[in-house]
């Protein structure tokens, strides 16, 4: 996958960037920034996984998005108040380029074909955020929250491990559920051959009939 800014800018937009960037390492469990705080500019992941997350009308975190390796971070914060709604943290020690709100104002105003990427990856954060079949049976949005986890940061095509297994809680907090439902939501799909566990990681056995049951 390559890089956000590399599919759609120049060299000389690169340049740019490389210019007013500004590397920064974050630790496992450590937030890059966190809602209410102003934004300042946009993140890119050079390595590493982030979850995003917000609070509901009862307090209790929702995992909205997870991002891996070249995407960006923060642009729900840009325009209206500037401020950041969402909180990022990493799930493992992570290492970021910031690019300052001033150099992204000039590729957004000037560069159509960041312009247009960006505007793709807000409509796919509103869809998802859409879509959080809340009609559905708390195994289904748990099916929906592994299918979350493995598109995010994939699996091993030998064995069908996850490269990443998130915690049960924030799969939980993916489906808008609770801990204890997940841990049997889990089991049930493990008793229908669809998913396996290797001590706290997921195995997909059968990733047409996950995402199936994803989307009943």
């Amino acid at each position: 996958m390559k890089s956000f800014f590399k599919e759609c800018c120049s060299d000389a937009w690169l340049d740019l960037i490389e210019s007013s960037k500004q590397n920064v390492s974050i630790l496992k469990n450590e937030v890059v920034f966190r809602s209410g705080e102003k934004a300042k500019g946009i993140f890119e992941i050079v390595k590493g996984k982030v979850k995003v997350t917000a609070n509901d009308k009862l307090d209790n975190e929702v995992l909205l998005r997870l991002a891996g390796n070249n995407s960006i971070l923060g642009h729900r914060g840009i325009g209206g108040d500037w401020k950041y709604h969402v909180t990022a943290t990493a799930l493992e020690d992570t290492t970021l380029v910031f690019i300052p709100r001033s150099t992204f104002e000039i590729l957004a105003q000037t560069n159509p074909k960041f312009s247009y990427k960006l505007l793709t990856l807000f409509a796919e954060d509103l869809r998802y955020s859409e879509e959080k079949f809340l009609h559905l049976p708390v195994v289904n949005r748990i099916a929906n929250a592994i299918l979350l986890n493995y598109r995010a940061f994939g699996m091993n095509q030998k064995t069908k491990q996850l490269n990443y297994t998130l915690s049960r809680q924030d799969m939980a907090n993916a489906a808008i559920t609770t801990y204890e439902s997940t841990v049997r939501a889990i089991a049930e799909l493990k008793n229908k051959k669809i998913i396996g566990i290797n001590k706290k990681s997921i195995i997909i056995n059968d990733l047409k009939a996950l995402e199936q049951f994803g989307t009943k």
